[in-house]
């Protein structure tokens, strides 16, 4: 039995009644979750992934195993009369992809650390104390351990405050909702997996890189909680999604476009066709990729359609800008995009629904 297991439980408790089975086939697992499940991470048997989102932990309510089951096969969990305001978390993670052959992301490795000590720092100088992690795929989680309960409304504007403030790209922070109708939402890896492929991998590391030990980082990380009203008024500072409105600019298409494609891509998105500051797959991103599967569907060349991506991401989402001008990965972000929704209308595969 390894000597810290308990105080890692208590460090990433969450959802008590599922876990994620974060391997190469991540998955739900609905069983409760206990002692030994951290015990088997921490020895290398199976990879943990734990849901941040827990309702009702006080039961003040119907409690966290309170929902209600519907369906055949696939099955439905509902918290009958849910009320948001009992969604609660103990923590909080801001996650940053990093780019290789097989996966879009944020930045190369180095430049994804340092965004994520540019978050950390934000965070710090709001009397926040994070934790850094070098992931699996070489990405970045930074964590966040509140010192009781939180509320997933205060812990997700608080994260996307700091990304704001940061100015730096990230995926998503967890948790991904402020609410849900039932659980469990979305689970995320744990580190100091016992059997990782890389011993730099899938462990918290200093402002030097330097790996701390599993027993460094649980005695700083529980001896340095974030404190609620730090959270709340961190939150505070989130700016709020505001309804999107097209850009006026017009703009010629293409001589064979046609039809819907050719209208938004002149006009710009219908308007409420997203709100802003949504992540991966909604939003901007959302909007670009269904364009540029319309426009696959319609038998256009990718390089067109990467021009055109390209285009519209300078007149109307600036979804890969950054201080008022294109990033510097803007072309490869939207031809990761271009490539995933021509081999979605290839494989007619539906995906961010």
């Amino acid at each position: 039995m390894n000597d810290f297991t308990s105080l890692f439980y208590m460090t990433f408790h969450g959802f008590p009644h599922a876990w994620g089975e974060s391997g190469d086939n991540p998955h739900a697992v609905w069983e409760d979750l206990t002692l030994a499940h951290f015990r088997r991470h921490l020895d290398g048997e199976i990879p943990l992934g734990i849901y941040p989102m827990t309702y009702d932990p006080t039961n003040k309510h119907v409690g966290p195993r309170g929902w209600v089951e519907e369906g055949e096969g696939k099955i439905v969990r509902t918290y009958p009369d849910m009320r948001k305001e009992l969604w609660v978390c103990s923590w909080g993670c801001i996650d940053i992809d990093a780019q290789s052959d097989a996966h879009t992301g944020q930045g190369t490795e180095d430049e994804v650390m340092e965004y994520a000590f540019s978050i950390h720092n934000i965070l710090q100088a709001q009397s926040i104390p994070s934790w850094v992690e070098r992931t699996r795929s070489g990405g970045a989680h930074i964590w966040v351990f509140a010192d009781t309960w939180c509320s997933t409304t205060d812990m997700r504007r608080c994260l996307l405050a700091a990304e704001e403030m940061a100015g730096v790209p990230t995926d998503s922070p967890f948790p991904k909702s402020e609410w849900l109708t039932g659980p469990p939402g979305n689970f995320v890896r744990l580190p100091y997996h016992g059997k990782r492929a890389r011993v730099d991998r899938q462990v918290v590391v200093n402002e030097q890189g330097e790996p701390l030990s599993l027993e460094d980082f649980l005695q700083e990380a529980n001896g340095n909680r974030a404190k609620i009203a730090d959270i709340k008024a961190s939150a505070l500072l989130k700016t709020e999604p505001k309804p999107y409105t097209p850009n006026p600019v017009y703009k010629s298409a293409p001589s064979k476009m046609r039809g819907a494609l050719k209208k938004e891509y002149e006009n710009g998105p219908p308007a409420g066709a997203y709100t802003e500051n949504q992540g991966r797959g909604r939003g901007r991103h959302g909007w670009l990729y269904s364009w540029a599967c319309l426009a696959f569907r319609d038998g256009h060349h990718i390089e067109m359609v990467l021009s055109c991506l390209e285009d519209l991401d300078n007149r109307f989402t600036q979804k890969f800008w950054q201080n008022g001008k294109p990033r510097h990965d803007q072309v490869p972000q939207l031809r990761n995009l271009a490539m995933k929704a021509q081999d979605d209308v290839a494989s007619r595969t539906r995906i961010y629904r």
